[in-house]
């Protein structure tokens, strides 16, 4: 049967509270040191990633105005250099337009003196022709049909030596 004795149970009592104090000691102290050397470890982590993901931010932002200013520096190339060309291509049109000018007064030139030219050969040969018929005409005795004869052939030379198809 169970008996309770008092002194037996305080004794228990005694040996638990003991044990208690010794694993508390020996024990817990340990296993409470290790908790709180994890538990800097983990903060000491956190802390460093925090850093690290703020030093990263930082230099995102960084490198995000970096680009911004190439992009900004880029736009201000591209567009000096579209006003260079266009520059240089009214230029290169205002030479163009200059020469075009030279090559147009050039011909104009060379078309009016071809034409006096002409004009001068058309008048040396209507002379020639004019001499030619008053000669024959002087030679000739004049009657109606030799004039009209005459008068004839000097229409179709005239004629002829202004097309430029006779001599």
């Amino acid at each position: 049967m169970l008996s309770f004795d008092p002194v037996n149970f305080i004794c228990m009592i005694i040996n638990i509270l003991i044990l208690f104090f010794i694993a508390k000691k020996f024990l817990f102290g340990r296993v409470n040191e290790i908790i709180a050397k994890r538990d800097e470890e983990i903060k000491s982590a956190y802390a460093t990633a925090d850093k690290v993901t703020r030093e990263a931010q930082a230099d995102r932002r960084e490198y995000q105005m970096q680009l911004a200013e190439l992009e900004k520096e880029k736009g201000e190339i591209l567009d000096k250099a579209r006003q260079e060309a266009d520059a240089e291509k009214g230029d290169i049109i205002g030479k163009a337009n200059a020469e075009t000018e030279e090559i147009i007064r050039k011909a104009r030139e060379e078309a009016s003196r071809i034409k006096s030219v002409a004009e001068i050969d058309h008048d040396k040969q209507v002379e020639e022709l004019v001499f030619d018929v008053a000669s024959r005409l002087a030679g000739q005795a004049i009657s109606k049909e030799a004039n009209s004869e005459l008068y004839d052939k000097f229409l179709s030379q005239a004629t002829g030596s202004g097309t430029g198809s006779d001599r």
